[in-house]
């Protein structure tokens, strides 16, 4: 029996070493695919950033023009508005504040001037025509007639007077001269 007991170690001895030296290829061969795995996923990932990186790449390559070309309306403006202050500036110069107060003063002295002549003008003749017409009645009176003004009141002087009488359609009184 003894024969058997050291048969069975010997046998249970090179079932352990048999057990480990699989064991072993199993570890060995799982090493090698997961080294296979590992190369293949790198590859896949660089493959993949690469990509990326490209897409980027491409899209950057354009964004300066894109850029330069969404502000050019900007600088269009920004143009414009610099011309607009410029001449602001030149507007709010003091010789065109001058300038201006000069050509205002000359024209409301000379639209004054020609509102008081116009208006004097238009007495003129009115007080022409009534000296006219003042004229006209005093050389409508019959020889001899005057008419005179003292100590604030009118008066009608004549050789003979008639007797006085109201004139028909209106409230004024007449005299007959003789």
């Amino acid at each position: 029996m003894e024969h058997l007991g050291q048969q069975k170690e010997r046998l249970s001895e090179r079932l352990k070493q048999r057990q480990e030296q699989e064991l072993g290829e199993v570890e060995k061969l799982a090493k090698a695919v997961l080294d296979e795995l590992k190369k293949d996923l790198k590859k896949r990932v660089n493959d993949e950033l690469n990509t990326t990186v490209g897409a980027i790449r491409d899209g950057i390559e354009g964004l300066p023009q894109q850029i330069s070309d969404s502000t050019d309306p900007l600088r269009e403006v920004l143009e414009q508005a610099r011309s607009e202050a410029n001449t602001l500036k030149l507007i709010s110069s003091v010789w065109l504040k001058a300038l201006l107060v000069g050509v205002c003063t000359a024209v409301g002295i000379g639209l004054g001037s020609w509102g008081v002549l116009s208006w004097m003008g238009s007495e003129v003749q009115r007080l022409n025509s009534e000296i006219s017409s003042a004229k006209a009645t005093l050389a409508q009176l019959p020889t001899g007639v005057t008419f005179v003004h003292q100590g604030g009141k009118s008066y009608i002087l004549a050789p003979t007077l008639g007797q006085p009488f109201n004139v028909k359609d209106s409230d004024k009184m007449a005299v007959e001269v003789k």
